[in-house]
């Protein structure tokens, strides 16, 4: 579709209302601005600098635009639950888009506009909120077909709502709306968001709150239970209101310092007498809180940096600091220890892995609501903490991977990386089921797990994904697996997806600046997220194979973060003491996404930065401006000793002659699927 030259109208369901509301004609509108349109969704933290609003991602299409002022079109957000917390900076810096349009739900991106409703709204009144709105997937794909420089506006009349769409600015100025009338897919769309009545719960959980910080969470979570239970009607799922889950644990992402509206949020609740109600574990924050000054972190920064970290102490959190609070679990314990727990965890990688490898349910908490569960010990029952929800849409499938031993072929810390990276961007938010892997599930370890679930939570939007044979709910291939896959195939589209070599090469190139071979590197940066007792195990057996009458390279850096808790047991195993004889540096409390700046990143522009994180190989071109190369663990050692990275990832074979057609493959795989379930 060109670009329309008359206006286009989308029905449009409301998830944060415009704070324009014009209340003498029940009207309201953003203003006409230009659309920023993608069909790959995207990860604010790490994805949009909040400073600037320029879209940092280097592995996204709209990478260099800024969001200010403009109406960002994206399917959903994705990886980071600090969406939020770049939102709501984005808001108090005056940087906010106009609009945000979405294809589905996602409540994730509204809560940075909860909260300046809620707490910021009434400091300044000029802040700009934005509009956020569902299209739905219709609507979405109308708008994709849209060619050229287009504009659009948010438009509400009544209980009426819809995206406005055309070619021309004039088409949309406010004047010209005055006197139009017009209909929306022959259906009018109601606004349940001002002021809905609360449940008798809700009522009675608000007259228990002891002070005006649970009051305040309690607020905002029932806004955002809300828009989380809205059908495509903009109705509420239930109509005696949305109902809640207790939880027991809790882990807060909300800890890194972007700006001043993080820090003043949490101060906020200290004042009004908040503690959490829960065991409540922390995020990594934004310094190491000990050795800031020895890694040259400028003052101010370290000082709000631990500013807010004490914050949280004083609401009665944890002090771990850590981006992988699974590792602070009881190490004796079994992963069925924790299966169908409800939880209010945030941090992707760790809400990815609790979901999928321990089977507790958690939603993929944006920054913020962690704190809200924490503080009420309660989360809406939606989402993961549903079991219909954790049952999977898409069959991913990696038999041949298996088959053609490209696991045997690549070191493990390599193929899981690129594996979940792949997997995340193939599953199109939906929860996935991975299979192939059955056969080789007891070679794959916690750590295999662990970066799988790091790199997936980076590129996918799903909070669990089930590997057969492997995972917490997926180990059980005749009674669990095999149904899936039969409901999978009766429900027709498109349910199987192979995760070939050939994406798996993709997915090895774009985590890649340049040139992967004999590429001088200056910085290797390992633990992202943060290292366990074995991973540092690991470390000593390959430092202990190489040639100790070579001399390591002085011209590369290597350093580590771990957690303080996971370093001590690894000292008391005698791992640390070789380590940093060889020259880590053990860095704790922060992680890689949040150290962004020298001395701990190379002053130089043009300088190379080595990791075996998937993670970080996604996010560090935006978040530091540098080159960054993926290697396995064995590469990062090598790299350390020689000063040049030589990979020892074999070629990708992908013989195109042996490579099935894509739709004669998937109906092989589907007819496979379909015969096993017939035995």
């Amino acid at each position: 579709m060109k670009s329309p030259s008359s206006l286009l109208s989308l029905r449009s369901q409301v998830l944060v209302p415009c704070n324009t509301l014009n209340a003498a004609s029940s009207s309201s509108s953003t203003a006409a601005a230009p659309l920023l349109v993608s069909d790959v969704g995207l990860s604010f933290w790490g994805g949009i600098d909040p400073m600037t609003s320029q879209i940092v991602d280097t592995q996204h299409p709209l990478h260099g635009q800024y969001v200010h002022d403009k109406i960002l079109c994206i399917p959903s957000g994705r990886g980071s639950c600090t969406a939020s917390q770049v939102l709501l900076q984005l808001i108090l810096n005056h940087k906010a888009p106009k609009a945000i349009v979405l294809r589905q739900n996602d409540p994730l991106v509204a809560v940075g506009a909860l909260v300046a409703q809620h707490v910021f709204q009434t400091d300044d009144d000029y802040l700009q909120i934005p509009t956020i709105v569902n299209i739905g997937v219709d609507g979405f794909a109308q708008l994709l077909k849209c060619e050229g420089n287009v504009f659009g506006q948010i438009d509400s009349r009544g209980r009426t709502t819809a995206l406005l769409v055309a070619s021309d600015s004039d088409l949309l100025a406010s004047d010209s709306m005055n006197d139009r009338t017009w209909t929306i897919n022959e259906q009018s769309v109601t606004d349940d968001q001002a002021e809905p009545n609360w449940t008798d719960y809700e009522q009675e959980r608000w007259n228990q709150a002891k002070t005006g910080a649970e009051r305040l969470a309690l607020q905002i979570m029932y806004q955002y239970a809300r828009i989380a239970m809205m059908d495509d009607s903009s109705s509420i799922l239930d109509s005696e209101g949305p109902s809640y889950v207790s939880v027991s644990r809790a882990h807060i992402d909300a800890c890194t310092y972007i700006g001043s509206g993080s820090l003043a949020l949490v101060k906020r609740f200290v004042e009004k007498g908040g503690q959490v109600r829960i065991p409540t574990t922390l995020n990594a924050v934004s310094t190491d809180r000990r050795q800031w000054q020895q890694l040259g972190v400028p003052s101010q920064y370290a000082h709000n940096a631990n500013a807010l970290g004490d914050a949280y102490l004083q609401l009665n959190c944890q002090p771990t600091f850590t981006c992988a609070p699974y590792l602070l679990l009881s190490p004796s314990s079994e992963p069925a220890t924790y299966e169908a727990e409800d939880w209010v965890w945030g941090e992707s990688n760790a809400v990815v892995y609790a979901n999928s490898v321990l089977g507790a349910r958690t939603n993929k908490t944006a920054d913020y609501l962690d704190l809200c569960g924490a503080l009420t010990g309660i989360v809406p029952r939606t989402g993961m903490h549903c079991p219909e929800q954790r049952v999977p849409m898409v069959i991913l499938d990696a038999t041949a991977l298996i088959e053609q031993s490209y696991m045997d072929r690549w070191e493990s810390s390599l193929f899981f990386a690129l594996l979940g990276h792949a997997c995340g961007t193939l599953s199109d938010g939906a929860v996935p089921l991975l299979v192939g892997l059955e056969q080789v599930a007891d070679q794959i370890t916690r750590d295999d797990l662990k970066t799988f679930c790091a790199a997936f939570g980076t590129t996918g939007s799903s909070p669990l994904v089930h590997i057969a044979g492997v995972t917490a709910e997926a180990k059980d291939l005749e009674r669990v697996v095999q149904p899936w896959k039969e409901s999978i195939l009766e429900k027709g589209g498109n349910p199987i997806v192979e995760v070939t070599a050939h994406f798996m090469e993709k997915t090895y190139i774009s985590l890649n600046s340049s040139d992967t071979n004999g590429q001088k590197v200056d910085l290797i940066a390992l633990g992202n997220p943060h290292l366990s007792v074995s991973e540092c195990q690991t470390l000593v057996d390959l430092i202990t194979k190489t040639d100790q009458n070579e001399e390591r390279s002085s011209q590369v850096r290597i350093m580590a973060c771990i957690s303080r808790a996971v370093q001590a047991q690894a000292a008391e195993k005698g791992l640390i003491e070789p380590l940093q004889n060889f020259g880590i540096e053990f860095i704790n409390d922060t992680c890689w996404c949040m150290l962004l700046d020298p001395p701990v990143i190379p002053a130089a522009p043009e300088a190379t930065i080595l990791t075996n994180s998937g993670k970080y190989a996604h996010y560090g071109p935006g978040l530091t401006q540098r080159k960054y190369k993926i290697g396995s663990t064995a590469d990062c050692i090598s790299a350390a000793q020689t000063g040049v990275f030589r990979p020892s990832l074999r070629e990708f074979h992908t013989n195109a002659q042996q490579q099935l057609r894509r739709p004669q493959r998937v109906l092989l795989l589907a007819f496979r699927f379909v015969s096993r379930s017939l035995r």
